[in-house]
């Protein structure tokens, strides 16, 4: 099987989020637990192992260090991008990933990769003056700190495959300051059903919004990309019409905080069953290897 190293959201070496692609190649026999215990080994938030069913269906799943999930963002990104260069994805074409989380199409435009995520799912709002409190606590940030100045949005729990409990904070200032509880941010998402916390501010002048995300639930501290939950971000924001216009991309940073800045496209789309969001971005290859044992 082929291995390599990737980083998504980002054209630049050593910036966005690196991520581990496998390639199952015919006559590979692996189970769940050398994937999780390669996705352990290699160390990233996620690992993506691939099994390709033709040249426009692939089979895949996504371990972090201590968990398989559903679906993965970045990992995303990163294995389409492993696909192009081998010239198994044509630039221009649209395929279909098979995940846990359902049948998901992608798009391998020419300098970036297009996740169209799973229909959104709206939850609950969290603002009880006992969830506000546990979510400041969480965080280490004052509770007035948490919302925005203009929209009057709140803590709520969005899906878009995975459920994130998205969490508006007034200034980019809080957003950099903010040094977590990590378990206390464990007990709560644990709690709500949730992968992350994923905390946004509108403070920012270059893009939509600026975000941190935190997952210790699932063995990831903070990641410097989160495709789904920007996904999740993107839609509770135009269910609160910060944004309001179909087939425009927008742009959302992330990492600055962890000194690995991401770029993350976003745009909402109209289909039959509904608006859906695609999450996508380019990716840049650092090593490609091979399982020899």
């Amino acid at each position: 099987m082929k291995i390599f190293i990737a980083d998504a959201f980002t054209e630049k070496p050593f910036r966005g989020n690196p991520a581990g692609v496998v390639l199952l190649e015919k006559g590979d026999k692996v189970d769940e637990t050398f994937m999780q215990n390669l996705a352990a080994e290699l160390r990233y938030s996620e690992t993506a192992f691939i099994e390709m069913i033709n040249s426009e269906n692939y089979r895949i799943r996504f371990f972090t260090p201590t968990s398989e999930v559903d679906l993965c963002g970045h990992a995303t990104i990163a294995s389409f991008t492993v696909l192009k260069d081998l010239a198994l994805v044509k630039t221009n074409s649209i395929c279909r990933m098979h995940t846990l989380a359902g049948d998901l199409p992608v798009y391998a435009e020419e300098d970036k990769i297009m996740l169209e995520q799973a229909l959104p799912k709206v939850g609950k709002i969290l603002d009880t003056e006992e969830e506000l409190f546990k979510i400041s606590q969480a965080l280490k940030i004052e509770t007035e700190m948490i919302g925005d100045s203009q929209y009057d949005l709140k803590p709520q729990l969005i899906s878009t495959g995975l459920w994130d409990v998205i969490v508006p904070v007034k200034t980019k200032k809080a957003l950099f300051e903010i040094k977590p509880n990590f378990s206390a941010l464990e007990k709560f998402t644990k709690e709500k059903n949730a992968v992350s916390l994923h905390v946004f501010t509108l403070d920012e002048k270059e893009a939509i919004a600026n975000c941190r995300d935190f997952a210790p639930l699932y063995g990831i501290n903070e990641e410097a990309a989160t495709g789904t939950a920007n996904g999740a971000l993107t839609y509770y924001l135009y269910l609160h019409k910060v944004i309001k216009e179909l087939d425009k991309t927008y742009l959302i940073y992330q990492g600055e905080s962890m000194g690995r800045p991401s770029e993350i496209y976003v745009k909402l789309i109209k289909k039959d069953e509904g608006v859906k969001v695609l999450v996508g971005g380019p990716a840049v290859i650092l090593i490609k290897g091979i399982w020899t044992l």
